[in-house]
């Protein structure tokens, strides 16, 4: 795919429902395709060319429409929201944010091949623009069924912008963030942890959650999904 392209999903406005921002008034921008292909995905009509409906946009055209938002804060998710040149879409007067699934850096010279054969090149996005951006950064453990991508979590670590999402399931997963962020000393004050599920019940784990709290972890509610569920454009 060329660098001047940009399949996007949908472009919705809603509130931020999880992280260091919950609850902020954003205009979300949803990419498609993505590189992995999670087990408990809630947005697997992103992942490839036939999984879900797109629209093509240039840059110039994403860059209006994030120009007449009313939004102040706008938020880059997906599917992997790296495999597009971001930076580019940058305009004064907005605050960034990115949702990623920590694999691909945006830093570096891209050239990744999916798995419906969909190739993604693009250039490395320049570091004084997207170090400005609020990065969401989400490394998948073990409850994915994806393989960890130790390589890329190390450099994430020593960057001093975003924040890292775990999105556990049960106590046995925050064991495994506790020994991630031991091995590269990641402080606690970055850490934010979500419940997996697409339903309010999945969110109401009072016990759960006081381990998170227990653990010196952030706890990250997932606002969209106690308030709509699965519902997409939310």
């Amino acid at each position: 795919m060329g660098m001047d392209k940009y399949f996007v999903s949908e472009i919705f406005r809603s509130i931020q429902g999880e992280g260091n921002y919950a609850g902020v008034n954003c205009l979300f921008i949803r990419f498609q395709f993505c590189n992995l292909t999670c087990s408990w995905c809630d947005t697997k009509y992103t992942w490839l060319r036939k999984s879900g409906t797109f629209k093509e946009y240039s840059k110039e055209e994403l860059r209006k429409v994030i120009e007449d938002s009313p939004c102040h804060h706008i938020i880059f998710t997906g599917g992997e929201p790296t495999l597009y040149r971001l930076d580019e879409l940058a305009v004064t007067g907005k605050k960034f944010h990115v949702e990623t699934n920590s694999s691909i850096l945006p830093w570096e010279l891209l050239n990744i091949n999916l798995a419906d054969g969909s190739n993604f090149s693009r250039s490395a996005m320049d570091m004084n623009i997207i170090k400005h951006f609020n990065w969401v950064i989400s490394p998948k453990l073990s409850n994915s069924g994806q393989s960890f991508h130790e390589n890329k979590l190390k450099p994430w670590t020593e960057k001093e912008f975003g924040i890292f999402k775990f999105i556990i399931t049960d106590e046995n997963d925050l064991n495994e963030v506790s020994k991630l962020i031991e091995k590269y000393n990641m402080s606690k004050d970055r850490i934010y942890i979500g419940l997996e599920g697409t339903n309010i019940n999945t969110q109401l784990k009072p016990e759960l959650v006081d381990k998170i709290i227990n653990s010196g972890f952030n706890f990250s509610p997932r606002l969209h999904v106690m308030l709509w569920g699965a519902t997409k454009g939310k």
